[in-house]
């Protein structure tokens, strides 16, 4: 991510110095036009921008604290983002220690392949003061097709594992209902051409729940104890054919309180007011 990220803010006209721990990696951005640096700290001195893109929290704050000393090496001038993904307290750690210095920071994660990082497609997350993530604008226009403006410092973070969370969960339920098709004697690919027309591969947020919950509507659209029923029904027959469907049996334990607490006759989005009152949310629904 971060070699297609260096190209592409080479190719708009920034003068880019890169360091990484595989000299590979820097000799491909110098052979683009960069600059190969010698340790991070150099490729941090005296720069407009610092952008970071590595695996994991402990990564950024080792760059940042530990012997690179990436952090002493910037200016005060220096405008750092992050573009990792990575834990939320370590991005509120890394803003408090870099501002204590001086330092002013956005958290900007991003969404999309490397393959979206190579065209220079990315969907930018930031996180941060408003005219920060205004300043960064320039190397998220190289690098993204779009800067969404999350909040304060954070934000970017947050809501990149909010996102990563329903995308990571939905692989795993894509395979278990690809599987149970198969093993039902369906013809796969017909069965996704299917899915694909309706609820289940649409989604919720542009239909079920933006017609009814988000509107504070919980009238039944589709009731939530058929909705129950009929994941049941999906449930008993996967068991008969030793389909292990756990994603779908957690959903049940959802459907069931949901049911318990009064919703059965309401539309079945109506879990989401569940799970809500379980976590303490006030209101009794999102408008409410």
């Amino acid at each position: 991510m971060g070699n297609a990220m260096s190209r592409k803010l080479v190719d708009a006209g920034h003068e880019v110095w890169v360091f990484d721990i595989n000299p590979e990696a820097v000799k491909i951005i110098v052979a683009s036009g960069g600059h190969g640096a010698a340790s991070a700290a150099e490729a941090a001195s005296n720069r407009d921008f610092v952008v970071t893109m590595l695996p994991n929290g402990p990564d950024v704050e080792e760059t940042l604290f530990g012997a690179p000393d990436v952090a002493n090496a910037m200016a005060k001038s220096t405008l750092y983002i992050d573009m990792s993904t990575i834990a939320p307290d370590a991005t509120d750690r890394i803003t408090k220690r870099l501002s204590d210095i001086g330092i002013r920071m956005v958290d900007a994660p991003v969404g999309g392949t490397s393959e979206f990082a190579e065209r220079g497609q990315l969907l930018i997350l930031a996180g941060g003061d408003q005219r920060d993530v205004g300043a960064a604008q320039p190397v998220f226009d190289a690098v993204g097709r779009e800067t969404i403006y999350c909040g304060a410092s954070g934000a970017g973070t947050r809501t990149k594992l909010v996102n990563n969370y329903m995308s990571t969960a939905l692989n795993v339920l894509t395979a278990e209902v690809l599987t149970f098709a198969e093993v039902a004697g369906l013809d796969v690919m017909r069965t996704v051409k299917i899915l694909a027309g309706t609820t289940a591969g649409k989604g919720f947020l542009s239909g079920a729940y933006e017609r009814k919950i988000f509107s504070g509507d919980i009238s039944p659209e589709f009731g939530l104890a058929l909705a129950s029923k009929d994941l049941n029904l999906a449930l008993n027959y996967g068991a008969n054919l030793n389909v292990p469907l756990s994603v779908g049996a957690a959903a049940s334990q959802i459907y069931a309180m949901s049911r318990a607490e009064g919703f059965g006759s309401n539309d079945w989005s109506a879990v989401l007011e569940t799970l809500r009152l379980t976590a303490a949310l006030p209101g009794k629904t999102l408008n409410g």
